[in-house]
């Protein structure tokens, strides 16, 4: 019914998928699997009509189709739940999921009757908590993510797919959506379901098509294999367990961050962590996992419901990140046009702006103090610049990082919180990035850091939490930081499953 043959894509320089290739027949259930960056959500874009292909073959009912536009993967009685959710937050819930097909009565006005109890009717079905004229930004992330499934199947497609639809649902809404999938599959509707829940797709799936560095590099009938062979063909290694120390054992002495069952609504759930002096610690799992809200939660930009955070000793609870920069924690982010760089402030600004947030109010800063401090940030980490007074949209994206870092490093926070901040960057500026952790860390800087990029945290972390549904899976450090340990912890393999 379904065919993609030797796909291709590249974004610049990185090549998101090299001879991928899938198959689906009527009424087959099919799960897509790769590990983080194997280009499971690209394919899926390029099925949506979100993302063009750059070559290859699409075919359906075995006639060669091109899909350009999300208009054109309609057409083709294609439909999409995507991860990142297309819900506009300021429209209704029955709005969100009939907008582009409502029904129309017999003088081609919309049939407001019709079309209200046909999206109430799906709800009910797909048991989604929520009343038509809710609108999205006041619902839960499990309820924003049924209401992206019913919205794909309200368009009666003829193939269905799921991008980690089911990473913020519960256990009885996978069931319940799971039930409901299976009477799709036998009424003919073909599905691809994206997920990390590995021990899911044995209930629903017939079979797996693994993608490895964008490539497609196995195609198993799920009856004949387990875990441990899909994760086999996802890193091209077999998975290892680790042992799961804990965090009880490590000295006190030296911790300058406690962390004790800290929660925030359904995205993290009770982390406990201690982190030492000097030490670079990653945050690793897929995403979604909480590892961005744990975050942002000890920086104070996200209020956390419950638990503990002790700062050097001391008990801290900070309502603004105002407050926790005051204390001496720094954040950085890998969105830097949205939350790290001021686009309208030239460079010379911008790295001095957390050293002037830090300061007294009222007291004099000159505009030689910030030249000449700022200027000195410049030539020690080899930021390529014209002039300090230049804007700081004038540099490239890894010298816009670099300004990021150069702000944090003039003022020596005793935290550094990262989250993702070499994405987009290239492999040079991400060395160079790296280095300037590193000597941070020497001088007695600790480092938080979460990344989508395993090898990354495997090069540069001490330590590494693995994020796994909103709470901490294990902790891998020495001998246990190896890429097979790690992959099978983000997908939340335990040595029960190893054995399966």
């Amino acid at each position: 019914m379904l065919e993609l043959i030797n796909i291709k894509k590249s974004f610049g320089a990185v090549i998101a998928l090299n001879q991928a290739s899938l198959t689906l027949e009527k009424g087959e259930i099919v799960a897509l699997l790769g590990a983080n960056g194997s280009g499971k959500s690209t394919l899926v874009k390029i099925l949506g009509g979100t993302v063009k292909k750059d070559a290859g073959t699409i075919t359906v009912d075995q006639k060669p189709v091109e899909i350009r536009s999300s208009a054109e993967s309609r057409a083709r009685k294609i439909a999409v739940a995507y991860q990142e959710l297309s819900l506009i937050p300021r429209m209704t819930v029955y709005e969100n999921v009939m907008l582009g097909h409502f029904h129309k009565g017999r003088f081609g006005q919309v049939d407001e009757r019709k079309n209200r109890s046909f999206v109430c009717s799906l709800l009910e079905k797909y048991g989604v908590a929520c009343n038509l004229d809710d609108f999205p930004k006041d619902l839960p992330s499990s309820t924003l993510s049924l209401i992206e499934i019913v919205k794909a199947i309200s368009w009666d497609p003829d193939i269905l797919l799921l991008d980690e639809v089911t990473a913020a649902l519960h256990h009885n809404e996978v069931e319940n959506l799971f039930s409901n999938l299976r009477v799709l599959s036998e009424n003919g509707i073909s599905i691809v379901m994206v997920t990390h829940r590995l021990s899911e797709i044995f209930n629903i799936a017939s079979r797996a098509v693994i993608l490895r560095n964008g490539e497609s590099v196995a195609d198993v009938d799920l009856k004949k294999t387990d875990i441990n062979k899909i994760v086999y063909h996802m890193t091209g290694k077999m998975p290892e367990i680790a042992e799961n120390p804990s965090d009880e054992k490590r000295s006190m002495e030296d911790a300058v961050l406690v962390v004790e069952n800290l929660s925030i609504g359904e995205s993290v759930k009770n982390v406990s962590l201690r982190v030492n002096r000097g030490e670079i610690i990653g945050l690793g799992g897929l995403e979604g996992q909480g590892q961005s809200q744990f975050l942002r939660s000890i920086y104070g930009a996200i209020p956390r419901d419950s638990g503990l955070i002790t700062l050097a000793g001391k008990k801290v609870d900070y309502k603004s990140s105002a407050n926790a920069v005051k204390d001496g924690i720094g954040f950085i982010s890998g969105n830097r046009n949205r939350e790290s760089i001021f686009s309208l402030r030239t460079i010379g600004e911008n790295i001095f702006s957390a050293k002037m947030s830090m300061g007294r109010n009222f007291s004099g800063i000159s505009n030689r103090m910030i030249i000449r401090q700022t200027n000195q940030i410049v030539k020690d980490y080899e930021i390529k610049i014209g002039n300090i007074n230049d804007p700081i949209t004038s540099l490239s994206g890894g010298n816009q990082q670099k300004v990021v870092f150069g702000r944090w490093i003039l003022v020596s926070p005793e935290i550094l919180l990262l989250d993702d901040p070499t994405k987009g960057v290239d492999v040079s500026s991400r060395r160079e990035l790296h280095n300037f952790l590193r000597k941070a860390a020497d001088q007695g800087m600790t480092v938080l850091i979460v990344s989508s990029d395993n090898d990354e945290l495997l090069e540069i972390a001490n330590r590494i939490y693995v994020f796994y549904e909103g709470g901490i899976h294990c902790m891998l450090c020495g001998t246990d930081c190896t890429e097979e340990k790690l992959v099978s912890a983000m997908m939340g393999m335990t040595a029960k499953d190893s054995v399966k």
